[in-house]
């Protein structure tokens, strides 16, 4: 008990330690020892408080999922409808960027339907179902970036819910389930997975999975359909791996679940055997996985995925020990319980929220949960961070942070554990503050994608104009891939001039920095104006 406590004692001074710098560096701006991101103290405080969370839980506790009228969880959805809604309206005006203008384009194009499912992508990736309902979007969204936006955020809408229904299986309280799916609503990581159209992968395979795992479950319950619960669930884990590979741990984290059910099922009493027959549900999740598997396999000649560009090789494979290491134990959590973008400065009132955040979090360090019941959100996460693990070094701008949307849902799960055991006031305190925090990440964030997409709008008119009747072709230079972070024209300039000139072609040649024209070219030459940011006529080549 002493050596707990003062393992207990040792963490939380840790984590006291690493928020002060946090706070500091939001307060002042970038400390003079040279830290302009608090990237390496956020991930100290995250994983310190994730063992101190596990330090403090109690060994035995078994919890029932909460019983909700219909009427309570209808008034609930709408409410988590409404808040998701009005934190995202301000994403409808948003342009597109990157890799937007491609999947579009591709889309509107009416993909042949048996290619999508018998021919693997050239850039890696096998994500038919992804790319179809892409294609069924182009239908009526056409070109107007509002529509699509809207899309998206029905999208993310119905991830809420679903989370809001899982939640309701794992917690043992609603107000505890509410605040797990509404935290996973207006997680501070979210513009670039709600935002930008190139996420549609992410927010579609996230949908199926979390439908899948919930029929799942409640197959496992007292109903009258098991089997036809079980089939719905393997459907949909076929449309969640066929629209992202990450859904490729689906049958892990159904394993999971029934670890954390059968250790709660023999700390109650029950027969080894009949604990041992809970993983039988398994086998046909792990053959069909297992099958597509090989189909990716056979189709790309290998893994597939993103591939290194000096050794040719699987990316996936080039994770080294330290590196996944690093990612699981520190860098994962300082992103998820600090999503902020540290390229623009936080103000005076965000500072505010995020300390009082970190209070927050340290007084529910506090909370003692079940151990065991913390098995499966704890799992979830890392166990959803194994696909893209590669990439999971997020800097200090949060790019590649739609990554994180299947993750997530574990840690909102973990959150939701831990306050549901604090005093009624405690109850509603905490997730208070981390709500308004989250809030304020979230709008602070959005804030530089808006920037983004306004510039992108302004460079691809900016190319519009200069393209006469008889211009053959245009050169841009020194044109940035990302802005800020954030997803610039890394990919799809072209397109996007395309699309501004209401789908007439012109040749556009990209250069990292300008260059002399042929003379006999007279080619129109623009520069990015990296002070300005913005693109500006050059000279024409003579």
């Amino acid at each position: 008990m002493k050596g707990r406590f003062a393992l207990w004692g040792l963490l939380g001074a840790v984590v006291v330690m690493s928020g002060s710098v946090i706070a500091l560096r939001a307060f002042i701006g970038p400390l003079p020892f040279h830290m302009n991101s608090p990237m390496n103290a956020e991930s100290v405080f995250g994983l310190g408080l994730i063992l101190m969370l596990l330090a403090r839980s109690k060994a035995d506790e078994k919890g029932e999922h909460p019983q909700c009228s219909r009427l309570q969880i209808l008034a609930l959805g709408a409410a988590l409808i409404v808040i998701t809604a009005a934190a995202f309206w301000s994403t409808l005006g948003f342009y597109f960027l990157s890799d937007d203008f491609i999947l579009i384009n591709y889309a509107r194009a009416r993909p042949d339907l048996r290619a999508l499912f018998t021919v693997g992508g050239g850039d890696g990736f096998f994500r038919p179902v992804g790319y179809l309902s892409l294609s069924w979007n182009s239908l009526w969204a056409s070109f107007h970036p509002a529509i699509w936006h809207a899309s998206a955020l029905v999208w993310h809408i119905a991830n809420s819910l679903l989370v809001f229904g899982l939640a309701l299986q794992i917690c043992t309280s609603r107000s505890a389930a509410f605040f797990a799916a509404a935290l996973f609503a207006i997680h501070g990581s979210r513009p670039e997975a709600v935002a930008w159209i190139s996420s549609h992968f992410d927010r579609a395979s996230a949908f199926f999975f979390l439908s899948g795992l919930i029929l799942f479950i409640h197959s496992l319950r007292k109903t009258a359909r098991p089997r036809l619960c079980r089939v719905l669930s393997l459907a949909c884990m076929i449309l969640a791996i066929l629209s992202k590979e990450a859904a490729f741990v689906f049958p892990g984290v159904l394993f999971l679940f029934l670890l954390q059910q059968k250790v709660e099922a023999s700390s109650a009493g029950c027969r080894k055997d009949a604990a041992l027959g809970r993983y039988r549900p398994l086998i046909p999740f792990l053959a069909v996985a297992a099958l597509l598997f090989v189909y990716r396999w056979w189709l790309f000649g290998g893994i597939g995925g993103y591939r290194d560009m000096q050794t040719g090789r699987p990316a996936i494979w080039m994770t080294g020990f330290v590196s996944a290491a690093k990612v699981l134990l520190f860098r994962l959590w300082a992103v998820l319980f600090f999503p902020i973008n540290w390229k623009a400065q936080p103000g005076f009132f965000f500072s505010i929220l995020l300390t009082l955040s970190m209070g927050a979090l340290c007084w529910m360090a506090f909370s003692r949960c079940s151990r065991k019941r913390l098995v499966f959100p704890l799992g979830f996460v890392l166990l959803a961070a194994l696909p893209p693990l590669h990439l999971l070094l997020i800097g200090s701008d949060l790019q590649k942070s739609r990554l994180l949307y299947l993750p997530s849902v574990g840690f909102c799960l973990l959150l939701g554990l831990a306050v549901e055991t604090m005093t009624p006031r405690m109850r509603l305190l905490v997730p208070g503050a981390l709500m308004m925090f989250h809030l304020a990440a979230l709008a602070h964030n959005l804030d530089g994608w808006a920037y983004a997409s306004e510039k992108a709008r302004d460079a691809c008119t900016q190319a519009a104009r200069h393209i006469g009747p008889g211009t053959r072709k245009i050169v841009v230079a020194g044109l940035p891939g990302s802005l800020d972070g954030i997803a610039f024209f890394a990919n799809g300039f072209p397109e996007c001039v395309q699309m501004r000139r209401k789908g007439l072609p012109v040749s556009i040649e990209l250069r990292p920095e300008s260059k002399q024209v042929a003379s006999e070219d007279n080619v129109p030459l623009l520069r990015w104006d990296s002070s300005a940011r913005e693109l500006r006529s050059g000279e024409t080549g003579k």
